[in-house]
């Protein structure tokens, strides 16, 4: 493990750590949870950096992107930028039209972890959020661990509040497994462990209607090249602009199981995820616009990156057929996601 300072942010100091073992080797920033770097080795014994991201660490900050970043305090839209608890309504900051995204532009993506614990294998971040923060009640102690195996990254997600409030966290990780980031992800093949979807409106937020996906190109059981299904014509994946969509998770709610798995498009490469999160939304970069350029010199171009963000459903808050983002005061919320590479 190698633990630095590489600069500040409003009078937070913020650090980079590596982990690093012969298979896999993280780099991790303090500032947004930040996964900079993450190396694995392929099947022919070759060295992938499979996230995009920047080599600066001043280019995470107030990004349009949420590119390598924890998110929250709720991850996903909240359609109208408000909910009630309790009787009790609570307005949140409108960042994407009407809807309110990823907790605001001051969420958990543009904001200062400290460093709580860093061994050989693994690094804790935390962030105090105060009540109030972003509109959200009360004040949310959250901790992230990222650590290694010898062939897996694990994020695992902890918090807790001193008043009932809404929590869904994840990770926004733009996922590219060739070997040369220049190109995109549309050769990729991507499996999906899900028999249903949760159906968005033009906002791209939930409409709280589930749909199965037999017969759409969002059917990814028997895995299916990425290109073959963004471009589809399919009213919701035009609602998307590719995949902008939360899948439902066929394992049992609250178990730990798969995801999701993406295989390069030489077949070097496989990426399996899993999870204890009832749904994940996969993105498929549509809105990357060439405007960015990352590690390397690559400029991100649409469909650059692909991201699984698992988590409970969209706009949850506001169905209660949906898994409940609320977290009762006291209530620890505990999450975890792995990411394994073959």
């Amino acid at each position: 493990m190698k633990r630095e300072q590489i600069g500040s942010v409003n009078a937070c100091k913020v650090e980079r750590v590596i982990l690093e073992n012969s298979r896999i080797a993280a780099v991790i920033f303090s500032y947004g949870g930040v996964l900079q770097s993450l190396k694995v080795k392929d099947r022919a014994g070759k060295t992938r950096d499979v996230v995009l991201g920047f080599s600066d660490f001043a280019d995470y900050l107030d990004q349009g992107f949420y590119i390598g970043t924890v998110i929250g305090r709720c991850a996903n839209r909240i359609s109208g930028a408000s909910f009630d608890i309790g009787g009790q309504a609570f307005s949140l900051e409108a960042n994407e039209g009407p809807n309110h995204l990823h907790g605001g532009s001051h969420g958990f993506w543009n904001v200062s972890f400290e460093v709580l614990d860093a061994a050989e294998d693994f690094v804790t971040l935390r962030y105090l959020s105060p009540d109030g923060d972003g509109g959200y009640p009360g004040q949310l102690d959250t901790r992230i661990t990222f650590s290694l195996t010898e062939t897996a990254l694990r994020i695992d997600y902890t918090a807790v509040s001193n008043r009932d409030t809404v929590v869904n966290l994840t990770h926004h990780s733009y996922f590219n497994l060739e070997k040369d980031h220049r190109g995109n992800i549309l050769d990729e093949t991507l499996t999906l462990y899900a028999n249903a979807f949760t159906e968005i409106d033009d906002a791209c937020s939930s409409t709280g209607r589930i749909l199965s996906v037999e017969g759409t190109p969002f059917d990814c059981r028997q895995g299916a090249r990425i290109g073959d299904r963004v471009f589809a014509e399919d009213s919701q994946m035009k609602k998307g602009s590719g995949f902008n969509h939360n899948y439902v998770l066929e394992k049992p709610l609250g178990t730990f199981g798969p995801v999701a798995e993406v295989t390069s498009s030489d077949g070097l490469l496989t990426m399996r995820v899993e999870s204890d999160q009832p749904g994940v939304q996969v993105y498929s970069g549509n809105y990357l616009d060439n405007s960015l350029t990352g590690k390397n010199g690559e400029v991100y171009q649409p469909f650059a990156g692909l991201c699984l963000e698992t988590q409970t459903y969209p706009d949850a808050i506001h169905f209660p057929h949906f898994p409940s983002p609320l977290l009762p005061q006291g209530k620890i919320y505990q999450r975890k996601t792995r990411f394994s590479f073959r």
